[in-house]
């Protein structure tokens, strides 16, 4: 009897310990990163779909990017079509491989694509602020934030079919990572866009795990301690 006990204390354990590793096994990372600065992004002017490449401050900010991501390993990483994402992208990837993703790009911002988002355009850029987050308004020319949202969450989708598991990160846009995190947090779209602003050097950790809610984190740099 005192055999069978401990072998079913001993199988009890095996089981328990099985079932912690699968738990954690089941985890998934995915490191939501924002591509470093452009020459628009410096100027203040609105970037949406144009292609610009980063500038000097902005690749310097990937290379840093780089050092700080040192320690993680990736599985897979997914950004932008865009070539500013891309290089930022891979500016960390070492022989992690990289998969540009259309879905990823950021929003056509049309006739408002371009202007200054300050007083050098103030009466465009105010109307601008009023039908960004308007889901079905293309802006003229442009894509509406609702087209935007849709591929952007059949994006996420993907990768998460792809990785139950793992570590994983999507490198994007100003305005299409908040959407990110509304697919991935349940957000309602216009408030994601309208409360989420991450700023060229940011990158938020989301922690997925099945039956659990999501968990957030997001890296502090020395220039945002004021965030701690």
């Amino acid at each position: 009897m005192k055999t069978q006990l401990l072998c079913a204390l001993a199988l009890l354990g095996s089981l328990t310990l099985q079932g912690a590793r699968a738990a954690e096994e089941a985890v998934l990372d995915i490191y939501v990163v924002r591509h470093g600065q452009t020459a628009w992004n410096l100027e203040k002017k609105l970037q949406g779909s144009t292609d610009n490449v980063l500038n000097e401050t902005g690749t310097r900010q990937a290379q840093e990017l780089g050092q700080k991501l040192a320690g993680v390993k990736f599985d897979h990483i997914y950004s932008s079509g865009l070539q500013r994402a891309k290089d930022t992208a891979a500016a960390f990837a070492g022989s992690t491989p990289v998969t540009p993703m259309k879905e990823l790009n950021e929003r056509s911002f049309g006739k408002f694509e371009g202007i200054y988002e300050d007083e050098r355009d103030a009466a465009m850029f105010a109307e601008f602020g009023k039908r960004v987050t308007v889901l079905d308004d293309d802006l003229e020319g442009g894509e509406s934030l609702q087209s935007q949202a849709n591929r952007v969450k059949n994006a996420v989708a993907a990768i998460r079919q792809q990785h139950k598991q793992g570590t994983v990160a999507i490198v994007a846009h100003g305005g299409v990572n908040p959407l990110v995190l509304s697919a991935l947090l349940d957000i309602p779209v216009p408030e994601a866009v309208a409360r989420i602003k991450q700023g060229n050097d940011e990158v938020y950790l989301v922690r997925v795990r099945d039956g659990q809610p999501p968990s957030v984190w997001k890296q502090v740099v020395r220039g945002t301690l004021e965030q701690l």
